[in-house]
């Protein structure tokens, strides 16, 4: 089949010859993804949270071990080339690897009306950590992509330089779908936020419904229940800082930035009520998660809980209705 015109139908074929809906397994994974390049001899779309797009994949490669996942746009390590197309290459394209990384931490295979969506997320990686992937560099270094959590890692090796776009966070930054599908780069931007922001309110909610039986009342466990809002509410505002990447820059590192600070960065761009309630939640937050010597109430955990769930209905629909915040006069 054609890639070009039948990927809907190569991508439904595919999904469901490997039979796989969800999986933490990075071997199961690349089996997936493999039977995908193959049958589409990677002519895919693969967009990223940021609206940045590639046109196909090369080669999907793994560290088994490390649980890194590596995805190649443009591999020219193996390619014999004339001196002439070489130089013409090298004016558009001067690396020899132009790649994606992530430490593998999920791929979900979403079905829709029209054809599956392919997602992919990470864990946080330090830059240090990155580094440690390329024990035979001659040279390296790495740069932000000043879209708050990617970075850039270039490295020198003996048969040249590769580029890396390292996905250093646990959102789901990668969506694959078939050529020619009728979705634009933008589309796939909102159906990533949408997606991330959907997952933490389906987490929420089962907290909220744990928390609603009114036989629970020893403190250990609502404090528990609480401090898992507080660490999905992060997830959250950590989503709204990719989405503000043009008007907030984030200095430290995903898994550096606790709940004040996210907070500081966000709420210039809120109304004083929504202030009030962030303000709240931190103030809850802390108190149910540390020793705070204050009663322990399920109520106030519930309570919590209803908050962290309203601003994160309400930032989906934010985004849903103004895509380009920077561009909002």
């Amino acid at each position: 089949m054609d890639p070009i015109k039948e990927g809907v139908k190569i991508f439904k074929d595919v999904v469901e010859k490997v039979g796989i809906e969800h999986t933490r397994d990075i071997k199961e994974a690349k089996r997936f993804l493999d039977a995908l390049v193959d049958a589409t001899r990677g002519l895919v779309i693969v967009d990223f949270l940021d609206a940045r797009n590639w046109d196909k994949i090369e080669k999907i490669e793994i560290l088994e071990k490390e649980g890194y996942l590596f995805f190649h746009w443009h591999d020219y390590r193996t390619i014999e080339e004339h001196p002439d197309d070489k130089m013409m290459r090298q004016m558009v394209f001067p690396g020899n690897l132009y790649s994606a990384l992530i430490h593998f931490n999920e791929l979900r295979i979403v079905p829709t009306d029209y054809f599956p969506l392919i997602l992919l997320r990470g864990h946080a990686i330090k830059d240090k950590e990155v580094k440690k992937l390329f024990p035979d560099a001659l040279e390296f270094a790495i740069r932000d992509d000043e879209d708050n959590f990617s970075k850039k890692a270039i490295v020198k090796r003996a048969h040249g330089w590769e580029l890396y776009d390292c996905l250093n966070t646990p959102i789901f930054s990668v969506i694959i779908i078939p050529k020619n599908c009728g979705a634009s780069s933008g589309d796939s931007k909102d159906v990533l936020y949408s997606y991330n922001l959907h997952d933490a309110l389906s987490r929420l909610d089962k907290v909220k419904t744990e928390l609603e039986q009114e036989n629970l009342t020893d403190p250990d466990v609502i404090c528990e229940k609480a401090n898992t809002v507080r660490r999905i509410f992060e997830y959250v505002l950590k989503v709204e800082c990719c989405y503000r990447y043009r008007q907030i820059s984030v200095k430290k590192d995903y898994s550096d930035l606790l709940l004040g600070d996210l907070i500081g960065l966000i709420k210039e761009f809120r109304e004083d009520y929504i202030k009030d309630m962030l303000t709240k939640i931190v103030i809850w937050a802390n108190e149910l998660s540390h020793d705070s010597g204050k009663p322990i109430r399920r109520e106030k955990a519930s309570l919590l809980t209803l908050m962290a769930m309203t601003y994160t209905d309400l930032l989906k629909q934010e985004i849903k209705l103004n895509p380009y915040p920077h561009l909002d006069i």
